[in-house]
């Protein structure tokens, strides 16, 4: 054999674009109620109107005078945000390839933008949010700000456990949260995995039927009165994280436990379907891929949203 046969090796190549592992679209907007997302919305400004609650007055004297109750009128302000998500196709580039990367620029920024969707909710649920107000006899709107109280915040940095579980939906019911199927989600990351999978209570069938060992998983899974998802962070290919999705400060994570009521979402412009134009004021005439969403999230109600600060593995 000559010893130059290393010069006939061939080269393998494919057209297939292989795309990094990554959330592919929203995880949450789906999970808010129907009633607390205002679609269409074409302002600069939307409002969440609130209406407190009575206890109703027993009649003493039937003759007396009627009690005339005061229920409390509030708001809370969205400021609608837009984002987007773009990539030039260059046929300067494209013929020289063998790939062809428009299909999987496409697919790319769609699940970029669910994951901005997702990010608006979940800074939402446990930033601080945006009141409103209208001055008597004025008109005047004056806006202020409310910051999720700290009888809301489960602290501490130990390992998420059943009492934490448990803890965050005694809150929500101390609050008057309702109770049911779908009313009540609780947020994660994969740094608490291993955690929720040493909880007896979890994964024993003398507990539940919730076979989360044999899933390897908890996400997707109604317990404890909470539907669980697991939040991703972004990770680049190289493993490194370039986007916390839940906050993360050292090695405490923000988990959430939220009532879909008590989250309120304005979309001024939906995630559609991308548009594809060319660029005729750029030299070589490139495609252009490129969706838009204009949108916000505002927490409406504290009482429905708990923060559950735990360990990061």
């Amino acid at each position: 054999m000559s010893i130059t046969v290393d010069q006939t090796w061939v080269y393998r190549f494919h057209d297939q674009l292989l795309l990094t592992y990554q959330q592919k679209g929203s995880l949450l907007q789906n999970k808010l109620d129907p009633g607390m997302v205002h679609k269409d919305v074409n302002a600069h400004v939307d409002f969440h109107e609130r209406l407190g609650l009575l206890m109703a007055n027993d009649v003493v004297n039937p003759f007396g005078p009627t009690v005339i109750l005061n229920p409390e009128h509030s708001r809370r302000a969205v400021r609608l945000i837009s984002s987007d998500a773009a990539v030039l196709v260059s046929d300067e580039h494209s013929l020289r390839a063998m790939v062809n990367p428009q299909n999987g620029y496409t697919n790319t920024i769609v699940h970029a933008i669910g994951r901005r969707v997702d990010k608006h909710i979940i800074d939402a649920l446990v930033g601080t949010a945006e009141t409103a107000a209208v001055g008597e006899g004025t008109g005047t709107i004056t806006f202020g700000t409310q910051a999720l109280p700290s009888g809301n915040i489960i602290g501490g940095a130990s390992a998420f456990d059943l009492a934490r579980t448990i803890s965050a939906n005694e809150k929500l019911s101390k609050n008057g949260v309702p109770t049911g199927p779908g009313q009540r989600k609780m947020l994660y990351s994969a740094g608490q995995l291993r955690d929720l999978l040493a909880i007896t209570q979890a994964s024993s069938s003398d507990f539940t039927k919730n076979q989360i060992h044999d899933r390897g998983t908890i996400d997707g899974i109604v317990w404890e009165g909470f539907e669980w998802t697991e939040i991703q962070d972004v990770v680049n290919p190289a493993g490194t994280v370039v986007h916390n999705m839940l906050p993360l400060v050292s090695t405490t994570r923000s988990c959430i436990a939220f009532a879909t009521s008590a989250i309120g979402l304005s979309v001024g412009r939906p995630a559609g379907a991308p548009q594809i134009n060319q660029r005729p004021d750029l030299q070589s005439n490139p495609i252009q891929v490129r969706q838009a969403i204009m949108m916000a999230a505002v927490r409406v109600w504290e009482a429905g949203v708990i923060k559950v600060n735990a360990l990061e593995n």
